[in-house]
């Protein structure tokens, strides 16, 4: 990656990301084997019916993956959400969809952080979990540092890897299958309707709890003034990663769901599928799926705090963050130096001290809010600023992603939202500051 000035005036990124590069950037921050990590919840909550609630998550974020999408066409700039709401309906209101989004975006590398360590551990007792938490942290901001290019094609070969892993998985679990173990048979409607445990307020429950193994296609957009032709290859890259990544989603908790269908007996719902790959392919199987988690925190880590050190790179260009720090670009390897190692230290401080179960709470809130705001940038920019009335494409859609974003939201723990909102009430706070009570209006930068 390097960096370009346009009218000398303010720093640019180099277009050098295709298509390819920007989907399995999205599917590596997901990462395919996301199931590992909620599948022993979500599937006593859905009663054995864990399939049919990845199908509705994945049709549900397909409308926000389309919302991003259509905004990135219309603004490739670095910023994502922030720009977006900025640009199509208030510039003030952009710093807190900007503010509420970055909350996600710090979470997630720390959260691998905390994954990666913990399984690194169990695999590997003799290196402490804080040992472990600043190995993946040093790996993961070196590459980072040397550029986007770097990192995309070290996410190719980490993604291809899992990906690998995850076929592997299929195809012991489909032979222990066939071979009398679960189900025995391949093909059963059971794990997408079971008549005689069948409730919709169950498989809503799950279904609001897939959707979180989606969070991460909205990174993609974080990259639009480093892709080549985004009007075109942004909207397809978000929901492509959305209709690729629920693929794999979908096909890994059916044929989970043959192998084993008593979804009550797992030893622990934390390693539901290390049991069941145990099942299909013994301790061989369990060891390389649990490398394969390992693995899956690098690709979502190095994804997460490049996405969060570009956002924070559009926010100081605007001069709603420190614009000295933020925009500091290094010579050599042209990346946001300084904001990728303030998000390395936030992340290894908050590994170090922070419960997993309440960083990953407060993900949902940042991810949720800012799913709302861009779905309603769509309606705001297109359909009433533009006044191109085509009612299904730049309404319908949107209002459904909206719709959809704001029932998950509502039914968030009183937990998360508290904490939340106080993250909003400190937002509030700084802008009032840097923007003298909202007088002084956020610069933009047109023609982009």
């Amino acid at each position: 990656m390097s960096v370009i000035n346009n009218s000398g005036n303010h720093p640019q990124f180099k277009r050098v990301l295709n298509l390819r590069d920007l989907v399995i950037y999205g599917i590596a921050f997901m990462t395919p084997i996301a199931p590992a990590y909620i599948y022993g919840y979500a599937a006593v909550s859905t009663k054995g019916m864990l399939p049919l609630a990845y199908l509705i998550a994945m049709i549900a974020m397909m409308f926000s993956a389309y919302s991003y999408g259509r905004m990135a066409a219309a603004f490739p700039v670095a910023g994502s959400t922030y720009s977006y709401t900025q640009r199509s309906i208030n510039p003030h209101l952009g710093f807190f969809a900007g503010w509420a989004m970055f909350m996600d975006y710090v979470l997630v590398p720390l959260i691998v952080f905390m994954v990666g360590a913990s399984y690194a551990n169990a695999l590997v007792p003799a290196i402490p979990y804080w040992g472990w938490v600043l190995i993946i942290a040093a790996v993961i901001t070196f590459v980072n540092i040397l550029g986007i290019e770097m990192a995309a094609k070290t996410n190719n070969i980490l993604v291809l890897f899992m990906g690998i892993v995850v076929v592997i998985f299929v195809i012991f679990c489909i032979k222990a299958v066939i071979g009398g173990e679960g189900e025995a048979t391949i093909l059963s409607i059971k794990p997408f309707f079971n008549d005689g445990s069948f409730a919709t307020s169950a498989i809503v429950a799950g279904a609001a709890m897939a959707c979180f193994s989606f969070l991460g296609f909205d990174s993609i957009t974080t990259l639009s003034e480093e892709t080549i032709n985004p009007k075109d290859n942004m909207w397809k890259a978000a929901i492509l990663s959305c209709l690729i990544g629920g693929i794999i989603f979908i096909v890994q908790a059916y044929v989970s769901q043959l192998v084993w269908p008593d979804v009550h007996s797992f030893s622990s719902a934390d390693t539901a599928l290390f049991d069941i790959a145990k099942v299909a392919g013994g301790a061989a199987l369990a060891t390389v799926y649990t490398i394969a988690i390992i693995v899956s925190t690098f690709t979502a880590g190095m994804t997460g705090q490049a996405s969060a050190s570009r956002l924070m790179f559009s926010m100081g260009r605007d001069e709603v963050l420190p614009k000295r720090f933020f925009t500091y670009i290094h010579p050599k390897y042209k990346t946001p130096i300084l904001n990728i190692l303030l998000m390395c230290v936030i992340s290894v401080v908050g590994a170090l001290v922070l419960p997993a179960s309440f960083v990953a709470e407060l993900m949902n809130f940042g991810g949720l809010t800012g799913f709302m705001f861009v779905n309603l940038s769509v309606i705001i920019y297109y359909y009433f600023r533009k006044k191109e009335r085509k009612f299904i494409r730049y309404f319908l859609i949107p209002a459904l992603g909206f719709l959809i974003c704001f029932y998950l939201f509502i039914n968030l723990s009183p937990l998360t939202l508290k904490v939340g909102f106080i993250w909003l009430a400190i937002g509030f706070v700084y802008a009032i500051i840097t923007t003298k009570g909202f007088r002084k209006k956020p610069p933009t930068m047109e023609g982009l």
